[in-house]
């Protein structure tokens, strides 16, 4: 998958295979000498991080950049794609012009916004086409809970990949 724009949509539903499939995703990434951009919650993150601190060495675990995905989507307290890509593109562009190969991991999460789906869809259009220009490998993650089955289809429809706790399959090509 390495040098080329992968996109996945990871629709959780259990927090500890969530946890699990995060690190390793993180070690794959380690392996292969990439830099990890990973956004998550304040909530989660300490869990993924005890588990790297098992079997990483201190040296590793700063190939591993934490973001507060709040703090991320919600710059200036609205979830613009606009801004969002902005800032993604900063972190990510010079990495990649010094040929280091990028993998990110972003939590998506939002409040109680009525017409969030519409943006989300926006974002996520951009975000495939992005990942596709800069060749990063991305994903998606999100709470199955949160998601209903027409945001779901949508979704799928911007990813290469669809993943659960158990499962990765091919969506598009």
């Amino acid at each position: 998958m390495q040098g080329q724009g992968i996109h996945v949509f990871y629709y959780s539903d259990k927090v500890e295979d969530y946890i699990q499939n995060a690190v390793s995703y993180i070690m794959a990434g380690i392996e292969q000498g990439e830099y990890i951009l990973f956004l998550e919650n304040e909530r989660i993150f300490p869990m993924i991080q005890k588990e790297l601190e098992k079997t990483l060495t201190p040296k590793q675990i700063e190939s591993v950049h934490f973001i507060n995905n709040f703090d991320f989507y919600f710059w200036n307290g609205n979830f613009y794609p606009e801004t969002i890509l902005s800032k993604f593109s900063d972190i990510v562009t010079p990495l990649i012009e010094k040929d280091n190969s990028v993998r990110t991991w972003g939590h998506v999460e939002w409040g109680s916004q009525e017409e969030f789906e519409e943006t989300l869809e926006k974002f996520e259009i951009e975000v495939d086409q992005m990942l596709k220009d800069i060749k990063v490998i991305s994903v998606c993650a999100y709470n199955a809970e949160r998601v209903s089955d027409d945001l779901k289809d949508k979704l799928m429809r911007y990813h290469d990949y669809f993943m659960t706790d158990e499962d990765v399959r091919l969506v598009k090509q």
